[in-house]
């Protein structure tokens, strides 16, 4: 679809789409739209293509990625995000949605997924079993009382810090993770 047909809500973001380039929304792997303002992503369904997304610091309470099957990297911290749904973006390896108000992620889906950073949202329990691939996991700053890593061999940095995390659950990542940079 031609870029310019496309019926967007949002200036800024239209105006990112348009400074691609590229005239089709297929011919488009990389969206790099950080710090433009923008409120609303409508039109990002058609850019299927996509591999790496770019929304950090804008003012998005919405981001509905489900038809951006391809993407392997997306960006979106530092905006007001309440829910984001990522369990179609199976080819995803990194995720970024820290300073965000999510209360739940769910990455069961994604288990590619080598890099989390969800840092100060409202999580208050993530299931990562599913993510053997996972290397850096940032969750610092959420109201997370328990973490499952599955038996993911991996891991080479978890912080966990500024979590109202129990002793006991403490003691058992410790000894799980003793050979990873570890922050509580």
């Amino acid at each position: 679809m031609r870029i310019s047909a496309i019926e967007f809500d949002d200036a800024a973001f239209k105006a990112c789409a348009l400074a691609t380039g590229f005239e089709n929304t297929e011919d488009v792997v990389k969206l790099v739209c950080r710090n433009k303002g923008i409120r609303s992503t409508k039109g990002l369904e058609y850019f299927t293509g996509l591999k790496l997304l770019d929304v950090t610091r804008n003012q998005l309470e919405q981001l509905d990625v489900s038809n951006n099957l391809l993407l392997e990297e997306l960006f979106a911290g530092n905006n007001e995000l309440q829910s984001l749904d990522v369990s179609k973006n199976t080819k995803l390896t990194h995720l970024e949605v820290f300073i965000n108000e999510l209360t739940e992620i769910d990455v069961r889906e994604n288990t590619q997924l080598a890099e989390i950073y969800a840092n100060k949202n409202e999580l208050s329990t993530i299931d990562l079993s599913n993510n053997a691939e996972l290397t850096d996991v940032r969750l610092s700053g959420n109201d997370i009382e328990q973490v499952d890593f599955g038996d993911n061999d991996k891991l080479e940095k978890v912080f966990l810090d500024k979590n109202p995390i129990s002793d006991e659950m403490i003691s058992m990542l410790k000894n799980k993770l003793q050979n990873v940079e570890f922050k509580i």
